[in-house]
């Protein structure tokens, strides 16, 4: 009997191994330098993996081919069964993290929320081949608003 408890103890622990293992490479696909192009620089977002359940961005904008401003530092991390994209700006939110939860996953494209959170209240991206597509929107002076951030792979 303890043979038996024990292999169903084992398929269990690898089946849930393997699922959170599926789980954390959901986002691998954020991973590379994004750039858009404006008519005063670039803006640039770099995303790479921290670990098993981690990935790391920074946005800068960069004027002139030279002059770096750093925008904001991301982390999206797994975090007990569910996704989470962090961002912090230093000259918002007085340089806290603002965390947004993942509502909905599928393939290469992500949505997150925080309502509570004064603009944006959503961020989503979505990767089609050699570009990102990211958005902020949400309430903003009463009014609906939107962003969007049209980015290719370097």
């Amino acid at each position: 009997m303890n043979y038996k408890l024990a292999f169903q103890t084992g398929i269990l622990l690898l089946t849930v191994f393997n699922v959170f293992a599926q789980k954390s490479e959901q986002m691998n696909w954020m991973t590379g330098t994004w750039k858009i192009k404006t008519g005063n620089g670039v803006i640039q977002e770099d995303w790479k993996i921290l670990n098993d359940s981690t990935l790391t961005g920074r946005s800068v904008f960069i004027r002139n081919g030279t002059d770096t401003i750093p925008q904001e530092s991301i982390e999206l991390s797994f975090r007990n069964g569910d996704w989470y994209y962090t961002p912090t700006v230093a000259t918002q939110n007085e340089g806290k993290a603002i965390s947004f939860k993942v509502i909905y996953i599928k393939g290469t494209e992500f949505i997150s929320e925080n309502p509570e959170h004064d603009f944006p209240q959503r961020i989503s991206y979505r990767r089609i081949k050699t570009q990102l597509f990211a958005s902020i929107e949400g309430e903003k002076n009463a009014k609906f608003a939107k962003m969007n951030f049209d980015f290719s792979l370097e």
